[in-house]
């Protein structure tokens, strides 16, 4: 996700879009293909005048999981993990955050509150219990909150290249952050510029954007598909944001993914965030960057279907 101008590195990832304001009720699911997509898309209303986009792949009544997209990305990024899931005979659903994706954009407010009460929002308007909530990087960290606070309804959680207990954090604090306000002040003028510059840190496989063609679909997406307001937001939640109470207060069990190489996100946190859960297990990856689930696909999805299992 994130790298500041001289080749530091930050973090966060997945696929992103931002959509218009919806007036549906709040009590209501819509159906409906939506305008920037060739794909039919779920809105689901998580306040008045704010509506969320869900992908949904409904593959058997294995159980159900749930994955919350990074900064500033959208559920897209996971698509071949919900095929893989819905093979195996999972329901697989991706949420766009508000502010990202095909869900609506309103100006604010954003911050880690505000996203893990809307996933409450969506498990509850879905009829979901007992899912598995699966969170990377940005998402991660909104995923904690959620179980910290309002996880009911979850049975397990994954956090992949999480960056807590906070993003500043561990031996390289000062360089962290260098680059996540280097990233601020970027956000806060030119845009194009910034993306430019942390694209080629986020993956292990694909690192120059001038020749390919994936790395240039992942730039178009931080530019076309997140919303100014709401990934700016994000930046400054994961700057701000400290999530050590968090930790403590989750109880079910917990998968920790983390890239040993991780530009954006140094390995330190995923130790952290497995030794502060109870019952946390790390995994670490030897080739990937901060996309993982990219990266090295195959572990990933093994890792996660043995976990679910």
């Amino acid at each position: 996700m994130l790298a500041a101008g001289a080749g530091i590195a930050v973090g966060a990832a997945t696929l992103g879009a931002a959509g218009s304001a919806s007036a549906a009720s709040p009590n209501t699911v819509e159906t409906l293909t939506a305008a920037r997509s060739h794909e039919p898309g779920t809105r689901i209303p998580v306040a008045p005048g704010v509506s969320v986009n869900i992908s949904d792949q409904d593959g058997g009544r294995r159980g159900t999981v749930v994955f919350v997209p990074g900064w500033p990305l959208s559920s897209a990024t996971f698509e071949y993990t919900y095929q893989f899931l819905a093979d195996h005979g999972y329901r697989a659903i991706g949420i766009d955050q508000r502010g990202f994706g095909l869900s609506d954009a309103p100006y604010g407010p954003y911050d880690y509150n505000v996203w893990a009460r809307d996933i409450l929002t969506v498990l509850q308007s879905l009829s979901l219990r007992n899912v598995t909530l699966v969170g990377h990087s940005m998402g991660a960290a909104v995923a904690l909150r959620h179980a910290a606070r309002f996880g009911s309804r979850i049975s397990k959680l994954v956090l992949a290249e999480i960056p807590a207990p906070r993003f500043v954090y561990g031996s390289k604090s000062a360089d962290l952050t260098a680059a996540i306000n280097g990233l601020i002040a970027g956000y806060a003028t030119d845009r194009a510029a910034t993306v430019r510059s942390f694209s080629g840190n986020f993956f292990a496989t694909h690192t120059d954007i001038t020749t390919d063609p994936f790395l240039q679909f992942f730039e178009r997406q931080c530019l076309d598909q997140a919303s100014l307001p709401a990934s700016r937001a994000g930046l400054i939640a994961l700057r701000d944001t400290d999530l050590t109470s968090d930790l403590a207060k989750v109880s079910v069990k917990t998968l920790v993914f983390h890239a040993i190489n991780d530009k954006i996100v140094p390995l330190d946190h995923g130790q952290a965030v497995a030794d502060g859960i109870r019952r946390a297990r790390l995994v670490t990856f030897a080739t990937a960057g901060h996309a993982v689930y990219v990266d090295e696909p195959e572990k990933f999805n093994r890792e996660l279907l043995d976990f679910i299992r």
